[in-house]
């Protein structure tokens, strides 16, 4: 592939955020096409737009990774991520927070603020990016500016304002009125039209242009002075400071689009050529070890990987936001995470699925390089003079698991490197081998994400895979002591055996394990066999007879027995103590333990009373309750058991605006009824 000399580095990239269904990717398509990137618009239902290109989101119209897609407007350049907007894929979300200098949030003018507007809301104010929110799909019916207005004014905590007031709603919407300059436009045939102030909107204007300048005003303290003495404020000033306090991410403008037809693209356009942070004015870092970098292209290369792809051509792929200097082909660096020293083979830039190799990539610029086996996504690469580690990636960790099962000898050859390599690219997923049911577990941020990562390795890496619901590591102990005495005994007409074992076994306290005593006197068995008893003991506690499950908090005694002085020997005492012990275990009430999660539920406080009835018709144990303004955070102990489909099952109570954290706590005794139940099946 022949070097191509990089583009223009003055870029600046925008992330695209927002509920699933809000018109993200069409609104993308619209943009390339109004600023001439692309000669015709694709379409998400005929799975033809630049940014939905693997199989998976063709065949489920929705976005699964995130995109890189460049477009120039007026001289600028600027790379657009279109990110998913399903909460499942959290990473590619976070990564591309992370490569952005703004975030466009868009919400549809029908469905307003839903969950998802609300977390990519919060994610993004956590990472202070400057922000502006796009309300779309003003021309459907139902559509209101108004109301999704208010909506977003209620929701979300911030100093948000409009930018434009709409010129008719739904099929009426034909146009917008600017309200920092104070001027309409309307789209006759695509393009904007500049035309007086209709009268039928001017009410409004004059309500939401006072709301602007307020929420202007309240960023910069000499005009805010003029504000409140009532001096007229310079217009000058006044656009000065919008766009100040917008890189600043003091205040959130609105803005108004149409994405299939193409309205409202070239307003957003412009706004973008000064709404938008350029690299050196780049959301906060911060680093592990001290002063983060100065993000000037002057400065030594740093970078940070934000995303990994598995290419079929190129290999290992990581995708990098360059946050100063310059990286030339050939040049070394080091990935800080690992402490590895590094070259760059091969530089490229991104559009869609395209890959186009470059010679140079510069600050603010995103890129990648292949072959960087080392280095996972989140790592730090920066030049081997100015060595540092950026904090990695905040993500959540996987509350869904299926138990994996391949179709063919062939998938079960295949599937042990497909699966590294998908974990490679979705650092949320987490995979296990459960050494007591003998399944291959495969953590997932919910079953959206799961199922789609199922469709990935038959698709991408050729791997058929059949799923089940995971089995349950359950264990057992006993409720009250109880005694045993074995004797084994063994002719065969060689070297015989023959050991006696007295012993007592007693219930010990939740998580106290395994404790041998050795209570032997008079020499009943000699000392050298007692390692042999506790061995024997040792060796029954991986079964007990209920389930075959691994025993847990027994003591042990043994405190009686006999030997033989040519018969006995080292394996006949570990067979008299096994024996003897499934005995006594038997006798000594046998009970089967459940492991039990601690999880934390996240939930606006409208839905706490359904989530606590959920959780106690679970068999839950609520520990405690949190109130932070309209959220609650419900913390409690619920069986695993039954927790296998509280992912989906929380998205449907809550409608999708419920979250929760989940990870093993502690195991406790089992209601009989359940267990005779489970004893019962696993008999059958």
């Amino acid at each position: 592939m022949a070097q191509l000399e990089s583009p223009h580095p003055a870029v600046r990239n925008v992330a695209l955020l927002s509920h699933s269904g809000a018109g993200k990717t069409t609104l993308v398509e619209a943009m390339l096409y109004r600023s001439g990137a692309k000669a015709q618009m694709g379409s998400v239902n005929q799975g033809t737009t630049s940014s939905d290109f693997s199989p998976e989101e063709k065949h489920h119209q929705t976005s699964v990774y995130t995109s890189i897609l460049p477009l120039t407007w007026k001289g600028q350049n600027f790379n657009l991520l279109d990110t998913p907007g399903y909460a499942d894929f959290v990473a590619e979300i976070r990564g591309a927070q992370l490569a952005a200098d703004a975030a466009a949030i868009v919400v549809s003018a029908t469905a307003g603020v839903e969950v998802g507007t609300e977390r990519v809301w919060l994610s993004t104010t956590q990472r202070e990016l400057s922000t502006f929110i796009i309300i779309n799909k003003m021309d459907l019916e139902n559509a209101s500016f108004f109301r999704t207005m208010a909506a977003l004014e209620a929701t979300l905590v911030g100093n948000i304002a409009a930018l434009q007031v709409p010129i008719g709603e739904g099929h009426q919407f034909k146009g917008v009125v600017d309200l920092l300059h104070l001027k309409a436009y309307r789209w006759p045939q695509g393009d904007p039209v500049e035309v007086p102030i209709p009268e039928e909107v001017k009410g409004a204007v004059e309500n939401y242009r006072g709301r602007l300048v307020e929420a202007i005003v309240e960023t910069d303290d000499e005009l805010l002075e003029k504000f409140l003495e009532e001096v007229e404020i310079d217009q000058g000033d006044l656009e000065r400071a919008f766009h100040v306090a917008v890189k600043a991410n003091q205040l959130t403008p609105v803005l108004l689009a149409s994405a299939s037809h193409v309205m409202g693209l070239s307003l957003l356009l412009d706004f973008m050529m000064e709404g938008v942070r350029d690299n050196e004015h780049h959301a906060p870092l911060e680093t592990i070890e001290g002063e983060p970098p100065i993000l000037k292209a002057e400065e030594p290369f740093s970078a940070r990987v934000f995303k990994t792809v598995i290419d079929p051509y190129l290999g290992k792929v990581s995708m990098i936001r360059v946050l100063s200097g310059k990286l030339k082909t050939g040049d070394s660096f080091m990935g800080s995470n690992k402490g590895v020293t590094l070259t760059a083979a091969h530089l490229y830039t991104l559009n869609g699925k395209d890959y186009k190799e470059v010679s140079l990539l510069e600050a603010g610029m995103v890129g990648a390089i292949n072959k960087l086996n080392e280095i996972q996504t989140g790592d730090t690469l920066c030049h081997k003079d100015k060595v540092f580690t950026l904090i990695p990636m905040r993500l959540p960790s996987p509350v869904m698991a299926v138990a994996l099962y391949p179709k063919s000898r062939s998938d079960e050859d295949k599937m042990s490197d497909a699966l590294h390599k998908l974990l490679e690219e979705s650092p949320t997923m987490r995979l296990e081998h459960n050494p007591e049911t003998h399944e291959t577990l495969l953590w997932g941020m919910g079953s959206v994400q799961l199922n789609l990562s199922l469709e990935h390795l038959k698709e991408r890496f050729g791997v058929d895979l059949e799923t089940q619901t995971p089995k349950i590591s359950y264990r057992e102990t006993i409720s009250k002591a109880a005694e045993a005495r074995y004797r084994h005994k063994k002719q065969s007409g060689g070297a015989g055996q023959f050991a006696e074992v007295a012993l007592r076994l007693e219930p010990q306290a939740r998580g106290e394990g395994f404790s041998f005593v050795n209570a032997v006197v008079g020499g009943t068995i000699p000392g050298q066999f007692i390692s042999s008893c506790q061995k024997g003991a040792e060796d029954a506690m991986r079964e007990g007879s209920l389930l075959a499950a691994p025993v847990v908090d027994v003591k042990v005694t043994v405190f009686d027995g006999k030997d033989h002085p040519v018969d006995s020997k080292d394996i006949a005492f570990q067979t008299a103590t096994l024996h003897a012990f499934r005995e006594a275990f038997s006798a000594a009430d046998p009970i089967i333990l459940e492991p039990l999660a601690l999880i934390r539920v996240r939930v606006p406080e409208s839905y706490t009373g359904d989530i606590l009835s959920d959780i106690t018709s679970r068999r839950g144990r609520i520990l405690g309750m949190d109130n932070e303004g309209s959220v609650s955070t419900i913390s409690a102990h619920v069986p695993m058991a039954e927790l296998q489909s509280y992912s989906p099952d929380l998205q449907s109570i809550t409608g999708g605006r419920g979250v929760f954290s989940l990870k093993f706590d502690h195991y406790a005794s089992m209601p009989n009824n359940l267990a005779e139940r489970i004893i019962a099946a696993r008999k059958a």
